[in-house]
């Protein structure tokens, strides 16, 4: 059988401890200060990221996120679809990835392909979502107060000529 360990992760705070108590005591005297995991290995993994460590959020627990690989043209994406929204056009993620990939070949960016999966990482880092157009309601006849009143008074009159209780009534749209 293996190891009965738990898989554990740690935070950043954790981390950069750990690597300062290393720096001063050595990898051994932080292991057993800090516990059997996180191992030698491990507090070694965390001095080489110490700098990426050190500007990352404390409150994180990795360093998953690299920023933006092509910043201007997530930056142009952003303020299109703001401006073509503001305008009513609807927006769809084909009209996303071929407005960016049109830019990224002006732009002389090579590395840039443009697949739905980047189109919705660049929709969430930049707190957008996909919406659908909402329909226009109909608009309500001219003078229906009075025909409304005219109805009401249709339905009493006939209530009353074939002797219709009111819960014998019903109403549909």
């Amino acid at each position: 059988m293996g190891s009965k360990w738990r898989r554990l992760s740690y935070s950043i705070a954790f981390k950069i401890e750990a690597v300062n108590y290393t720096e001063k005591r050595g990898d051994r005297a932080a292991e057993r200060r800090f516990g059997s995991p996180p191992t030698e290995e491990m507090i070694r993994e965390w001095r080489k990221q110490r700098k990426d460590l050190i500007k990352a959020d404390k409150s994180k627990k990795t360093l998953r996120s690299c920023g933006h690989k092509w910043p201007k043209l997530e930056d142009y994406g952003e303020n299109w679809i703001i401006d073509h929204r503001k305008n009513g056009i609807p927006v769809s993620t084909k009209m996303i990835l071929t407005d960016a990939r049109r830019l990224a070949i002006e732009m002389s960016i090579t590395d840039f392909v443009g697949t739905t999966s980047w189109c919705k990482r660049f929709m969430k880092r930049n707190g957008l979502c996909m919406r659908t157009k909402t329909t226009v309601v109909q608009k309500l006849p001219c003078k229906y107060e009075r025909k409304v009143i005219e109805f009401h008074k249709y339905v009493i009159n006939m209530r009353k000529k074939l002797c219709f209780e009111i819960g014998q009534l019903g109403n549909m749209d």
